[in-house]
Formats: C-alpha cells, structure tokens, sequence
C-alpha cells in the first residue's frame, strides 16, 4: 500500500500531465493505456448517454452479460432530495444497456418505487422496460427479516467483524450483479458511494449492528470494517457512479450543498472506483475508512491511479 503522502504527490503528479500534456514524453500516455480501461470516467449533461458510453468504453455490457441470465441491480434511489439519490438517468441507461445485451430478467435487489423512474427525462420512453423490471418488494427500509426472502449468514468467509449477517437471498440468484450507487457526503463514513451501498442488502437489524455493534455508536473504525465485509459476500460484476450532482454536506439524506462535475464513473474494480470518486468530495482515498479496508480485504486497489482510466467528454 502507497503512503498517503505518496498518494497526495502521485495524485498532484497526474493532475500535471493532465494539465500539462506536452510534459509528457511524446505518445507515452497512449503507450500506458491499454484497449480496454479498467475505469471509465464519462463528463457531460446527458447522463443517460454517460452512462451507457461509459460501460461501452470497458468493452459493453454483452461482455459482462450472456443472452439469459439474471441481473441484479442495487440502486440508492430511496432518498428525496436533490444530491441525495442516483440520477434515475443512469439506471435507465444500464437497463437499456442489459436489454440489449440479451438479460433474461432484470431485478432491483432493494425495491424501486414508480416515482423514481418518473423523475428521468427518458421515463416515457423507457417505460416499457421500467414495467418489466422486477423488484425484491420486501426490501424496503426499514427491512426486516423473514424466511422467504432473506437468509442468516453467521460468518461471511475473510469477514473480520461482521458476523450473523441477514442477506437479501435474491443476490444469490443473480448471475451477474450490478451496483449503482450516488458519490455523497456521509457523516460517519465521510463518503459513501459503490461500498457503502451494499447495506442496501441487508436488514434494518444488520445495518444498526454495523453503527452500533462495537459498543460505539457510528464508530468509524467498526463500520468501515463491516462495509468491507459485507463486500466479501458478493463482488459487483459492474459498479457505475452517479457522480453528476450530489450533496458535500448534510448527508446522506440531504438536503445539503452541492457539487455538480455532471460525471459518470465506471468499472469492475469496487475500491478502486469509490477512490477515484471520493477524490470529488475533496477526500483522498487514504481519509475513507471503509475504501481503506475494502483494499485490505482484497477486493480492489485503492491506488486508482495505478490504473487504466480513460475520461470521455459527452
């Protein structure tokens, strides 16, 4: 792992060759770059269109889909205000995009109300394939356990806190998993994006455990850890960010003050794309607990910018 000083000169080091392109060695940066990038970054005001040329640039859905299978998407869109919630833009485009790829089902693993969808601009249009999405409808917050529709896992293997963990059992049936979280401001947690979603999984009674269960009340140290295990029991197959317009305060229900970059992020590596994501709250990847033992456990690289990372403007 790179100190976070080394980060912060590395970080400041791009951020040169960006500004700076004739700084670099003639044609290094193409040289560098692999076909296929291990994050897309997408910039402009049609959300809908970002969305979709992000997954496009890491090689399409039909490379993460086969004609047939079930997806499953985790979508925060149970919040109201402004910043607060995933642009429905974005999960329409990823919908469009799994159609198109072939997807025999499509299921919202945490219920998605109507008024949601309505939101978008491309609402009437999609409408067709709003209604055939499905929905785990008793995974509404506050969620509570039943035999149907979740299970008790005791112990989530590589799982250091986070024990008797009440799961959605739904993930399970899902052959391909994607995560669709908002880049925000949380109090506790400072950021939540793509690894902090994953409570979106679980029961209102693991979520307080993962706040309360050190014997601290939203003990940092404690829910970081938990966030990162909670990721073991399931890797996404695609996160892609809403990191369009969301609050930097007063989260993570809002209202708050805003940022608006109007920017998609994409890719397969979870650590690695909330990384990249906090940097637009004006964190380093280093000052999130939850990015910093996700990284720990194995499920990605916190040092994003060892990576292939091409940026589109829309």
């Amino acid at each position: 792992m790179i100190k976070r000083r080394a980060f912060l000169k590395k970080s400041a080091a791009a951020g040169a060759f960006s500004v700076l392109g004739l700084a670099m060695p003639a044609g290094a940066f193409f040289t560098v770059l692999k076909k296929i990038p291990d994050i897309a970054v997408a910039k402009g005001k049609n959300y809908f269109l970002s969305a979709q040329k992000a997954v496009n640039l890491l090689g399409g859905m039909k490379s993460m889909i086969k004609p047939g299978q079930k997806v499953g998407l985790l979508i925060n869109s149970d919040f109201t205000q402004l910043g607060a919630f995933v642009n429905p833009d974005i999960p329409l485009a990823v919908i469009d995009l799994c159609n198109e790829a072939g997807a025999r089902e499509i299921v919202c693993l945490q219920k998605v109300k109507d008024e949601y969808w309505k939101r978008s601009r491309f609402y009437e249009e999609m409408q067709e394939q709003v209604a055939e999405v499905k929905h785990v409808e008793a995974n509404v917050f506050p969620a509570k356990f039943s035999e149907e529709h979740y299970k008790m896992v005791e112990k989530i293997a590589g799982a250091r806190k986070l024990e008797n963990v009440e799961v959605i059992r739904e993930i399970d049936n899902c052959d391909v998993f994607i995560n669709i979280p908002i880049a925000k401001h949380h109090p506790t947690t400072l950021y939540t994006g793509a690894i902090k979603n994953m409570m979106g999984l679980t029961t209102r009674k693991t979520n307080v455990h993962m706040h309360l269960g050190s014997g601290v009340k939203n003990d940092p140290e404690f829910l970081g850890q938990c966030l990162a295990d909670i990721n073991l029991y399931r890797r996404p197959d695609l996160v892609v960010v809403d990191a369009t317009e969301f609050i930097i305060s007063n989260g993570p229900a809002g209202p708050g003050e805003l940022k608006k970059p109007d920017t998609v992020v994409a890719g397969r590596d979870i650590v690695a794309v909330d990384a990249l994501c906090a940097t637009y709250l004006d964190y380093s990847p280093y000052d999130i607990t939850a990015i910093i033992k996700a990284h720990e456990a194995g499920l990605g690289k916190i040092d994003y910018l060892s990576l292939n990372i091409k940026e589109i403007f829309v």
